[in-house]
């Protein structure tokens, strides 16, 4: 069992001073996207001063966009009529993007240049959107969706393009005798259409493949918000290390962790936060220092 190196995707020096990050995501192929808000006011701390706070959540914001790389630049797109507090989530769509609020439950269609050009409902207190070439939108719920009174008590549904649940995963864990969904912490949707959650309260760790059960692991254990799958292994950090599991036919391995490194040996270590921002889709893995992106490389063939 080895832990991947990581390759720098690029740095983030140029990003404007008034544009605060607001999510790290990746696409159907596990590249980076990097959700900005432009124009909002610096945000005061909660616990000091919760009226300040509140009143700087109510601001509107100018506009969203979206970083990405593309044929080895950087590209980014600003998106109309994008002035909701709550927009936190974003995704390709087609030739476009989709673009989604985490409270409320609206959604919207852009092209690729950003236009708006229509909207659809995805349900409140959305944790992760994850969409795939072929038009499907997978949406994983934290509690007060899955505690409330719509489409989010159903913890993970998948959407087409119109709005339509098209699976349901409270009803389909109650048909295969698995734990409820009380918070979905990590979702990854890869290309082979087989979608991995891990979920609060039992946090299992399951396998779908085209909307029947592939496979589950009881009480796997919390991976966080982001993870990624490499072969038979599992990779996702915690408290700035990197670890890797190894899946057997009915449990698993003990975890090998050690702090992530780039190519060169350098340890990754965040320098404008607390702690690295993470994410995860297929066999990609993430981490935003604060001053560049890194993903995945080849394995560490010596662990």
């Amino acid at each position: 069992m080895g832990l991947p190196y990581f390759s720098k995707v690029f740095d983030l020096i140029d990003i404007p001073d008034d544009w605060k990050l607001v999510s790290l995501s990746a696409d159907w192929s596990g590249h980076p996207l990097l959700l900005y808000v432009e124009g909002k006011p610096p945000q005061p701390d909660f616990h000091r001063d919760m009226k300040a706070w509140s009143r700087w959540y109510r601001t509107p914001p100018k506009a969203h966009h979206v970083i990405y790389e593309e044929a080895g630049k950087l590209q980014s797109v600003a998106f109309d009529h994008s002035q909701g507090i709550s927009t936190s989530h974003v995704q390709r769509f087609e030739s476009g993007w989709l673009l989604a609020d985490s409270r409320g439950g609206h959604a919207s269609f852009h092209d690729a240049s950003g236009a708006s050009r229509s909207k659809v409902e995805l349900g409140d207190a959305i944790e992760s959107i994850q969409t795939t070439t072929d038009g499907r939108i997978w949406v994983s719920y934290f509690d007060e969706g899955v505690f409330g009174n719509g489409i989010g008590r159903q913890g993970l549904v998948c959407f087409d393009s119109s709005g339509n649940g098209l699976f349901k995963y409270a009803e389909f864990a109650e048909q295969n005798n698995l734990p409820m969904i009380c918070d979905c912490y990590a979702l990854n949707v890869d290309a082979s259409g087989d979608v991995w959650l891990n979920y609060y309260m039992d946090f299992p760790l399951v396998r779908l493949h085209h909307h029947t059960l592939e496979k589950v692991w009881p009480e796997f254990g919390v991976l966080g918000n982001a993870f990624a799958i490499r072969g038979d292994e599992i990779i996702h950090m915690a408290k700035g290390q990197i670890s890797a599991i190894r899946l057997a036919a009915e449990s698993c391995g003990e975890p090998v962790s050690a702090i992530p490194k780039d190519i060169t040996g350098v340890e990754l270590v965040a320098t404008t936060q607390r702690s690295a921002d993470t994410a995860g889709r297929g066999s990609a893995f993430i981490i935003n220092t604060g001053d560049a992106l890194y993903s995945t490389g080849v394995f560490d063939q010596s662990s």
